[in-house]
């Protein structure tokens, strides 16, 4: 078993069996310090420019910070927003933050499209 700051990561409680506590148990185990606050970045697609606005603007004030990227594509579908959030990395607290972003989304059509926090590969902050 893999120790991580005195705690045994595999039965460490905080690591409950989904897909967040799965990320988290491997962070764990590469010694990322999921004790300090750190920025995470939760994306969402949205069908428009109007709909990933709509989102922008009633989520702007309760996130770090937010953007709209443009889509990639030539028929201009599948545009993106970006929410960054500070926080300590804990399963419960990616969850509640995915959820509530999840919600507004979806009053603008939109979906998530996945989370993550940028590391250096010794485990270190990125940002």
């Amino acid at each position: 078993m893999t120790r991580f700051r005195g705690s045994i990561v595999k039965s460490d409680p905080h690591f409950p069996d989904d897909e967040n506590g799965n990320v988290l148990r491997r962070l764990a185990a590469r010694g990322v310090d999921l004790g300090s606050p750190r920025v995470m970045d939760f994306e969402h697609r949205f069908p428009d420019q109007a709909s990933a606005v709509g989102f922008y603007e009633a989520i702007q004030e309760t996130v770090l910070e937010a953007r709209i990227i443009q889509p990639d594509t030539e028929d201009g579908s599948g545009w993106e927003a970006q929410c960054r959030q500070r926080m300590i990395r804990t399963q419960s607290a990616i969850t509640d933050t995915e959820q509530r972003l999840t919600a507004v989304a979806g009053r603008f059509g939109g979906y998530p499209d996945g989370s993550g926090t940028l590391s250096k590969p010794d485990g270190s902050p990125a940002e």
